[in-house]
């Protein structure tokens, strides 16, 4: 699939993934059992994440993006350090309330939460090995373009 196919399907996902959040949000407004309402509220959530990650693909395939410099690696680094932390404190607690629920209704949801913090929390660290690294032009790689990658090796013409 082109590149242009691939933007013109995802342009069409992250709309339909709109329409759905908007009609889950309404249909969980029609009733008011709260537990089924933030279910379905939770799925809506997550179209409407999805609408967002659709958009981005298409950004990403529309235009060249701007590298990440030192300094937003660096606060990138730290505050996805400080997440993966939490969401394995997240997967730990949920875990457990999914395994001791005796209620069927509550055990439904610790686990889909538990599930939810596992998919974060792998995302987070997949962001930060391998999409945080390789986005960044360092003061290091603009010396090896200065001079490890040029032919001339910083002498102006040879």
């Amino acid at each position: 699939m082109v590149a242009e196919d691939v933007m013109g399907k995802v342009k069409e996902m992250a709309e339909a993934e709109e329409r759905y959040a908007k009609e889950l949000r309404e249909l969980a407004g029609r009733f008011r059992h709260p537990v089924l309402q933030a279910l379905i509220m939770g799925i809506a959530q997550d179209s409407l994440k999805h609408a967002v990650f659709y958009r981005a693909v298409h950004e990403l395939l529309s235009r060249v993006q701007p590298m990440l410099s030192e300094e937003e690696l660096e606060i990138i680094r730290t505050g996805i350090a400080r997440h993966i932390k939490m969401e394995e404190e997240m997967v730990k607690l949920s875990g457990r309330l999914a395994e001791e629920a005796g209620d069927p209704r509550l055990k439904l949801i610790f686990r889909a939460v538990y599930e939810d913090e596992m998919k974060h929390h792998s995302l987070l660290v997949l962001i930060r090995e391998k999409i945080a690294e390789s986005e960044t032009f360092t003061e290091e790689d603009l010396w090896d373009a200065v001079w490890r990658d040029s032919p001339w090796h910083g002498a102006p013409g040879g």
